[in-house]
């Protein structure tokens, strides 16, 4: 798959997610696990739609986890990017800090390296730094 893109620098992640991402997705709210090889090559998107309003952090371990561990146990030294889609501003929400803080521990316990957290909406996307989720 020589002709994926390697998401190795902010601007090829912010690219990809803009050409990869349909206009009509920025909207729902979801989650999509970006899975990458040791090169940072994008192997699968895996979206996962139709989230609820309100979630519990033990859900969003899970979910987190699912990827994290499938990843971890079919190549050892992959990486993975987490977005978040949804409708509204970019202006970082409760929400979406849990799913930062949840991807960087369950990564970190599943020994995944974490390419970051964005969040895509319709008219905006970015990528969530520690700073925003504190």
């Amino acid at each position: 798959m020589s002709d994926s893109p390697v998401l190795d620098s902010p601007e090829a992640i912010d690219a990809h997610l803009a050409a990869a991402i349909e206009r009509w997705e920025r909207g729902r709210r979801g989650v999509r696990f970006v899975l990458c090889d040791a090169e940072d090559r994008v192997q699968v998107h895996c979206p996962v739609d139709d989230l609820p309003a309100r979630l519990d952090p033990d859900d969003c371990a899970q979910a987190v986890g699912i990827f994290a561990n499938a990843l971890a146990e079919r190549a050892g030294d992959g990486s993975m990017l987490v977005v978040l889609t949804r409708s509204g501003s970019s202006a970082v929400s409760d929400p979406d800090r849990l799913w930062f803080h949840t991807a960087y521990h369950v990564c970190g316990q599943a020994g995944v390296r974490l390419l970051g957290v964005h969040l895509v909406t319709p008219t905006d996307q970015r990528r969530i730094l520690l700073d925003d989720a504190l």
